[in-house]
Order: C-alpha cells, then sequence, then structure tokens
C-alpha cells in the first residue's frame, strides 16, 4: 500500500527527473503535503474520485487508499504544483507526462461510472424469455440503477473487495468508535468486517443483481464513545461481467 509521504517522495523524484537538485526540508514536505490535500479534494470535485483517503489533520504516514495504477497521475501533477517554489519551470517531458496520466485517469474513473441503459419498461420480453419468478410478466422492468457518481463504488458479480470508511471528519477531538452494525442487501455478502478508533474495514463479495437492478447498499450505524450515532448508505453498482464487451 502507499503512504502519502510516498506519493510526496515520488512528486519530489519526477522534479530530480526534471533538473531540482535541491533536496526538500521538512518544511517542503509539509507543504507538499497540503498541497497533495487540496489537488485530490480538486480531482474529487472534477469527479475523478481514486478513493484518496482524506484527512482533517493530515499525516504523511497515512495510506493514500489509491490503487497502482493512479500513482504516477499524483507524482507528476503533484510535481507540477511545487515546481515554483524552488523558481524553476515545467519541463515539456514533465507537463507531458502529468497531463497524459491525468486524462487516462479521468477516463478510467468514468469507464468504470458508464453503465447499460435499462430496457423501456413498455418493451416486450419476448416469447424466448422468461422471469421465472413471475412466468406471467409480459414487459421488462424498469430496474433501480445506483447514482451516477466517484462515490458510487462498482463491483463485478463473483468479485471480493475490501473497502474502508473513514470517521475523523465526523469525530470530535478525542472522539473515537465505539461500536458499529453493518448490514448489506441482497445482492452483496459482508464476508468479514473490524473497526479502528476512527476506520471501519470491510470486505463484500457481489453475489448477484436482483429483480430490480443493480443498484445495491451497505448501511453501517456508528455509535461513538460519546454517545453519538450516524448512519451511512454507501452505494453499490453491481454489473455482470458476462455483459461487458458484448458487441452483439
Amino acid at each position: 500500500m502507499s503512504t502519502k509521504v510516498d506519493r510526496i517522495n515520488g512528486a519530489y523524484g519526477q522534479l530530480r527527473i526534471s533538473g531540482l537538485t535541491v533536496n526538500p526540508t521538512p518544511e517542503d514536505l509539509e507543504i507538499a503535503l497540503d498541497r497533495l490535500e487540496t489537488m485530490m479534494a480538486e480531482f474529487e470535485g472534477r469527479n475523478i474520485g481514486v478513493g484518496y483517503n482524506f484527512e482533517d489533520q493530515p499525516d504523511p504516514n497515512s495510506l493514500t487508499h489509491v490503487r497502482r495504477e493512479f500513482w504516477q497521475m499524483i507524482d507528476t501533477n503533484l510535481a507540477i504544483r511545487l515546481v515554483p517554489d524552488f523558481n524553476k519551470e515545467v519541463s515539456p517531458v514533465l507537463f507531458n507526462q502529468a497531463s497524459q496520466s491525468l486524462s487516462n485517469a479521468s477516463a478510467r474513473v468514468a469507464a468504470s461510472l458508464v453503465r447499460e441503459v435499462n430496457y423501456p419498461w413498455r418493451q416486450p420480453r419476448g416469447s424466448g424469455n422468461t422471469l421465472r419468478r413471475n412466468r406471467w410478466q409480459k414487459f421488462y422492468r424498469s430496474g433501480e440503477e445506483a447514482p451516477t457518481s466517484s462515490d458510487t463504488n462498482v463491483i463485478y458479480l463473483g468479485d471480493t473487495n475490501d473497502y474502508i470508511e473513514n470517521y475523523t471528519a465526523y469525530l470530535d477531538s478525542g472522539e473515537t468508535i465505539d461500536s458499529y452494525t453493518i448490514t448489506a442487501d441482497p445482492g452483496l455478502t459482508i464476508v468479514s468486517d473490524s473497526s479502528t478508533d476512527n476506520e471501519i474495514s470491510y470486505r463484500v463479495k457481489a453475489e448477484s443483481a436482483t429483480e430490480t437492478g443493480g443498484f445495491q447498499q451497505i448501511k453501517i450505524i456508528v455509535v461513538t464513545s460519546t454517545g453519538r450515532q450516524q448512519t451511512r448508505l454507501i452505494n453499490f453498482s453491481l454489473i455482470d461481467p458476462d455483459t461487458v464487451g458484448d458487441n452483439a
């Protein structure tokens, strides 16, 4: 896993490749951490959500929760934002790498949010298609779909993935998670779950899409050490991998 300081060092590594010879001071690293948080928040606002771990009080040793495929995007774009601090100009090579990696990240996130359009609710299913739970249904149902947002988790049927809910922004100073409950809609199975003072980690398996479509949710109810309670609903879009790339 990658920490925030790993990505900051990666950005300075890009600057050294571009000709920077000055070693960053502790103050430079602190500024870089703030720039990293601001940059990722900006990307999130542009719907380029890559699962970054935002913190009210950023810790350089905290995990980013960002997959490796997006590390180059973070390193190169952060490097561009650090160049002016050293009175340097952005090299054409670094600029092109940052631009291309950001474009690729945007395309990957956008592709994960694309979903197939449901059949019109008045379109006949045809004599060769039956809904086994209701043999008299002659038309396609309009399935409920997950919101098209970077906050919606996309998961393929049969896959098992890990997720983390961070409560740092919600918890008051000195407050911790005391207890929690986690439940899932029928199409999802909670394989395992655990908690720390400020996070809940859980593993989910996508079992099946229901008759109402691939929109499923997980509900987490947290009770804090001071007795406060918060409910979160996490959206999941379940996709059948057999339909991906099927142009027939």
